[in-house]
């Protein structure tokens, strides 16, 4: 059974509309609300920024499904001590469960704090850091030290952890980094482009699982799609615009401003934008996408919702789409 989630974006809406639209999403059959997890949006007009940890404590009152982010990078914007007291707080407050994902990071979150953007392997090495004291300050119930090329924790302790510790699901759009999740992850996480690659994912997935004597049925994998709904097909395809810039692969560029982030989408090509969002005007078509989706593997499909109006969205999924499946 696939189950379909909320990608509560921070980048599109003001945190309260986020909230409302979450509680929506959860009452109209939602089973997961993720959020992501930025310093910088990824478009410029119109945009918001809210902070995704704040924004997590008050989820945690008003939602009741699971919550996690879509994700939190790992690089200097956070220790990752910090990370691990944070998630567990959340997780300790929640009635249901916390997913902690990570990821590699975008310069978005680093460069305007005056951080360097490094090369690739420098970003996996501080991710596999991340996680190592992640789990480390989680499974320890003694003081804990860690000494690492990139960060250090020296006899730290949690006093405060939940009776069970939240989950570190990773986020991955390549293969390296999509590796890390056998050793270390709950799940993995990834974004939707060229529908070829996108389900070469999930098996390789699967084999990085066994090669760490894993079940990989054990490891739950989850598809990110933005996805834009109304009766008039050319309206829907123009709200993704603020998203344009994703079909350009801007995830590993050193870019930080969202005005040039934004003007790179501009150059998307009409192929990869209907590659690369699920547009519907009909709430058939988008079953019809989810069941494609689901055909992958995939055991959560998470949709972001830029639809021009997306109170209608959630109505339509919750009362045709869902039940539907």
């Amino acid at each position: 059974m696939v189950s379909i989630d909320y990608m509560a974006h921070q980048e599109q809406y003001s945190p309260s509309q986020l909230l409302d639209f979450s509680v929506s999403a959860a009452d109209n059959g939602f089973d997961f609300i993720w959020t992501s997890d930025h310093f910088h949006p990824w478009f410029h007009t119109d945009a918001e920024a809210g902070f995704a940890w704040s924004w997590l404590g008050a989820a945690t009152e008003r939602i009741d499904v699971p919550i996690g982010t879509c994700v939190t990078p790992a690089g200097e914007h956070y220790h990752p001590a910090l990370m691990a007291q944070a998630f567990a707080t959340l997780q300790e407050m929640h009635d249901e469960r916390v997913v902690l994902g990570l990821s590699t990071g975008e310069a978005m979150n680093e460069k305007p704090m005056g951080h360097d953007w490094p090369e690739y392997d420098v970003r996996r090495e501080r991710l596999e850091e991340t996680l190592e004291i992640v789990h480390g300050l989680w499974e320890n119930d003694d003081f804990y030290s860690y000494e690492g090329e990139h960060f250090e924790v020296d006899d730290a302790k949690l006093y405060t952890m939940p009776k069970e510790r939240p989950e570190v699901q990773i986020a991955a759009n390549g293969p390296s980094t999509a590796s890390l999740t056998g050793e270390y992850g709950d799940g993995f996480i990834t974004v939707k482009t060229g529908h070829e690659y996108t389900e070469r994912m999930y098996p390789a997935i699967r084999r990085y699982a066994e090669e760490e004597g894993r079940d990989p049925d054990q490891i739950e994998t989850t598809l990110l799609v933005i996805a834009s709904y109304d009766e008039d097909y050319e309206r829907a395809r123009a709200s993704t615009r603020p998203w344009w810039a994703t079909t350009q692969n801007v995830f590993d560029r050193a870019m930080a401003n969202p005005k040039e982030i934004e003007a790179e989408g501009e150059k998307a090509t009409e192929e990869q934008i209907e590659e690369k969002f699920l547009i519907a005007d009909d709430p058939s078509d988008i079953a019809a996408q989810l069941e494609e989706y689901a055909e992958m593997g995939f055991d959560r499909i998470a949709l972001g919702n830029t639809s021009p109006e997306p109170e209608r969205f959630f109505e339509v999924m919750g009362d045709e789409v869902i039940p539907s499946l």
